[in-house]
């Protein structure tokens, strides 16, 4: 995401959540409206009525996102402030839906089972839409990307194609779509005779980086957005050029059932749509290519 001018919300207190699986909690502030403030005449937004009751109540949804993956969720020099592409739209949808979003910071894999212990009311943090995790979640779909590789400058060890990967190290996040990308990339190097590739699961992202930067791994396998800031921030880093692999949509992940909210959040995203603010979004962080048409919802089946 490129940092370009992030404007201030106004400051709100938050209440941090105790959780486990080390989930630490935050509260940022953007420029995207009032964050689910009621109009001057105590009238909220026609979609606050879609909300199921206890959100309606509660005056508020409460998010969980990976804010360790630029441009799309991280946190600002401060060290304390939240921004990003899936931020700032998670702070229109609240907009939208007239409630507040309380945002929680947390490893990516911890995200659908904070959902599944009700911790968590959706995930706003660029989760690629899968057949497996649809068998736990519903989505949201709102962006779409593919898949990119990242090498140090120069591309020392000539990497053009993902079958030039065989008998290397490649490094990537922890459940993210990439595993199984490097791992059919693995086999297919097996069956052509060739040395598997040696895949490196890390937490996070900037994990993966630093191996990168100190030669011991050749790729950095990630979403092409993530790749294209990380290069762009850096003098160390660059993009191989070329296809961009297995190009997914991104989806709001919510409980599975949880048809209401799954619902009032696709008619928040698409009048975020109609009324251009989601390509204002897109085009503050220099990633107009994630657009989509229309949001959607997906389930299993």
């Amino acid at each position: 995401m490129k940092q370009q001018g992030t404007e201030w919300r106004r400051l709100w207190t938050a209440v941090a959540l105790v959780l486990p699986l080390s989930l630490v909690t935050a509260c940022g502030a953007s420029g995207n409206g009032a964050g689910g403030e009621q109009a001057a005449d105590g009238e909220r937004p026609a979609l606050f009525a879609t909300l199921p009751s206890e959100i309606q109540q509660a005056g508020v949804i409460r998010n969980g996102a990976d804010f360790t993956y630029p441009p799309l969720e991280f946190v600002e020099a401060d060290g304390k402030t939240f921004t990003g592409v899936d931020y700032d739209l998670a702070q229109a949808v609240g907009d939208k839906l007239g409630v507040r979003i309380e945002h929680s910071n947390g490893a990516f894999g911890t995200m659908i089972p904070q959902l599944q212990s009700g911790r968590l009311d959706m995930v706003f943090s660029f989760a690629t839409v899968t057949d497996e995790r649809k068998a736990a979640v519903d989505f949201v779909e709102y962006s779409q990307s593919g898949t990119a590789m990242m090498v140090r400058k120069g591309n020392p060890d000539g990497i053009k194609t993902i079958a030039d990967l065989c008998g290397k190290s490649v490094g990537l996040q922890s459940g993210a779509v990439q595993v199984p990308i490097a791992e059919k990339a693995s086999a297919d190097c097996v069956a052509a005779g060739k040395p598997p590739i040696d895949v490196k699961q890390l937490g996070k992202d900037s994990e993966v980086q630093m191996l990168l930067r100190n030669g011991r791994i050749s790729v950095d396998l990630l979403d092409s957005p993530v790749a294209a800031y990380s290069a762009a921030q850096s003098d160390e880093f660059e993009v191989v050029p070329g296809e961009r692999y297995e190009v997914r949509p991104h989806g709001v992940m919510v409980l599975k059932g949880n048809d209401q909210l799954a619902e009032s959040i696709r008619q928040a995203l698409d009048e975020l749509i109609a009324d251009g603010t989601y390509q204002q979004i897109l085009d503050k962080y220099d990633v107009p290519d994630l657009a989509v048409d229309h949001a959607q919802i997906s389930r299993a089946g």
